[in-house]
């Protein structure tokens, strides 16, 4: 078993999404946390939860996921794929207004990881897998 889930990440795509699962609970646990002392603090809530969601999900995609060293160049560039999968995801909620929230959640939550992998894998980290040895 142990030499599966070895295998399993060895492939970049699993450490991904792993890296993503975490980085969900990350937010989600500190939102909660902010509101369980503020609880009308909704947007400080979210944002305390997404900044450190942001940064540690930054650094374990460049250095365990795409195994690069961090840098301001790939900072700058997982910013903006993040910030346009998110305006990306209100996009597609407001495309599918007459499907169900459940569809609409389930198609964002499936569709928009791949997305920012394939944006990240052939842009963020582009310039530095070419220097690569």
């Amino acid at each position: 078993m142990a030499h599966l889930i070895a295998k399993l990440f060895s492939l970049r795509i699993a450490r991904y999404g792993l890296t993503g699962v975490i980085a969900t609970t990350i937010h989600f646990v500190l939102a909660l946390a902010v509101l369980q002392h503020w609880p009308q603090a909704f947007a400080l809530a979210n944002f305390v939860g997404f900044s450190l969601a942001f940064v540690f999900s930054y650094l374990l995609q460049t250095c365990w996921v795409f195994q690069n060293q961090p840098s301001l160049n790939n900072a700058l560039r997982f910013f903006v794929v993040q910030t346009s999968a998110l305006c990306l995801s209100i996009l597609l909620s407001s495309l599918l207004n007459d499907f169900s929230n459940i569809i609409k959640v389930a198609v964002v939550i499936v569709l928009l990881p791949l997305v920012t992998f394939v944006i990240h894998r052939c842009w963020t980290y582009s310039q530095a897998e070419i220097h690569k040895p």
